[in-house]
C-alpha cells in the first residue's frame, strides 16, 4: 500500500468504532449514519485483507487483528495529536521550529547523559532536544520493537574502534574495562582468584569478556565451577552490581559515576583493559543546523570536562 493510497477515511472511522465499541456511537461521533460506519469498515477490512470486528448480535467486538490494529492506530494517532499541539504552540509564539534528535547506545543515554541532561536543556533553552536511545539504526542493531523515531537523527552516537568510525566521525568518549563491585566486598576480593567465589555478571554485547579478562590473569573460566548471570544492556548489569547481586566486568565510561559516588568499588584497577570508543556522527547529506552544531560542542566539551562521572 502507498502513502497515496493510505485509507485516512476509513482509518478514522475504525478508530472511533474500536475506541467505543459501537457502530451507533461511532456514526453519532462523526455525523455518520450506521451504515456509513459499516460501508468505510467494510473497505477497510478489503484493503487491509483481515476482519477487524465480530457482529455479535446488534454490537461489535474487536477481532484479534482488530485489537492489535486499534492499539497501532490509537498511538499514531496520539503522537500526531501532540505533534499537531507543538507546532501549534509554537506558530502561537512565533518561535522557528528547532529540533535536534539525538540517537544513541541505550546504556549510553541511562549512564551517562540523563544525569547531564537538565544542563544540556539549560544551555539550549530554545532548543526541542528529542533523545532516540533504543539503539543505533547506523551500527544494524536489531530491535524486538519497531523504532520509535519520529524522523532520521541529527546527530547519532556510535560505538566501535577507530578502524570503523575514524575517517567518518569525531571522537567523544574513550573506556577502560575493569571489575567493579559492591563495596561490602571488597575485602573479600584480594586477588583475581577469589572472582570464581563470586556471581559474574555477564552482559552479552561487552568488548571486553569474563573469558578473556580472567585468561590475561592464567585463569581459566571454564576448568573452575562459576556461578553466572547475564544482563542486558549494561546499565542494568551494573545496577546488579551496585545491588550485591554479583561483580562486573565493565566500562568507566558507563560505571563511572556509580564508582565515583562510591556506591562501586574497583577491587583491580591495575588490571584495567582498554575498550572501544564513543563517536559523535553528524549527517554528511545536508549541512548541519546552527543547533546542532551547538548541542555537539555541548557533548564534546561535556565529554573532556566531565567524562566518567
Amino acid at each position: 500500500m502507498s502513502e497515496r493510497t493510505l485509507p485516512l477515511r476509513g482509518i478514522s472511522v475504525f478508530e472511533a468504532a474500536a475506541r467505543s465499541a459501537s457502530f451507533q456511537a461511532a456514526a453519532d461521533e462523526l455525523n455518520l449514519t450506521p451504515s456509513a460506519v459499516s460501508h468505510q469498515i467494510r473497505l477497510l477490512e478489503e484493503v487491509l485483507g483481515v476482519q477487524l470486528f465480530d457482529r455479535v448480535g446488534r454490537g461489535v467486538t474487536l477481532t484479534a487483528d482488530g485489537a492489535e490494529y486499534a492499539r497501532s492506530v490509537r498511538q499514531s494517532i496520539r503522537r500526531l495529536r501532540l505533534a499537531t499541539s507543538e507546532i501549534k504552540a509554537r506558530g502561537n509564539k512565533g518561535n522557528p521550529l528547532d529540533v535536534v534528535r539525538i540517537e544513541m547506545p541505550p546504556s549510553l543515554a541511562h549512564c551517562w547523559l540523563m544525569r547531564r541532561l537538565p544542563n544540556l536543556l539549560a544551555a539550549h533553552p530554545g532548543v526541542d532536544i528529542r533523545i532516540n536511545a533504543q539503539g543505533s539504526h547506523l551500527q544494524g542493531d536489531r530491535l524486538p520493537w519497531p523504532a520509535f523515531a519520529d524522523a532520521p537523527a541529527d546527530l547519532q552516537i556510535v560505538y566501535g574502534d577507530a578502524d570503523l568510525w575514524d575517517d567518518r566521525a569525531s571522537l567523544f568518549l574513550s573506556e577502560v574495562f575493569q571489575v567493579f563491585c559492591a563495596p561490602d566486598l571488597m575485602n573479600t576480593l584480594s586477588s583475581p582468584e577469589r572472582l570464581l567465589e563470586q556471581t559474574l555478571v555477564c552482559t552479552a554485547r561487552n568488548h571486553v569478556t569474563w573469558e578473556s579478562w580472567l585468561g590475561a590473569q592464567g585463569i581459566d573460566l571454564y576448568d573452575n565451577p562459576v556461578s553466572t548471570i547475564q544482563l542486558d544492556p549494561s546499565h542494568l548489569a551494573i545496577e546488579a552490581a551496585v545491588n550485591g547481586i554479583g561483580v562486573i566486568l565493565e566500562s568507566d565510561v558507563l560505571a563511572g559515576h556509580e564508582f565515583s559516588a562510591g556506591r562501586l568499588a574497583a577491587p583491580f584497577p591495575e588490571l584495567s583493559r582498554p575498550g572501544m570508543s564513543y563517536w559523535i556522527v553528524t549527517p554528511t547529506r545536508r549541512k548541519a543546523s546552527g543547533a546542532v552544531d551547538a548541542v555537539c560542542g555541548w557533548l564534546r566539551k561535556t565529554a573532556v570536562a566531565e567524562p566518567l562521572n
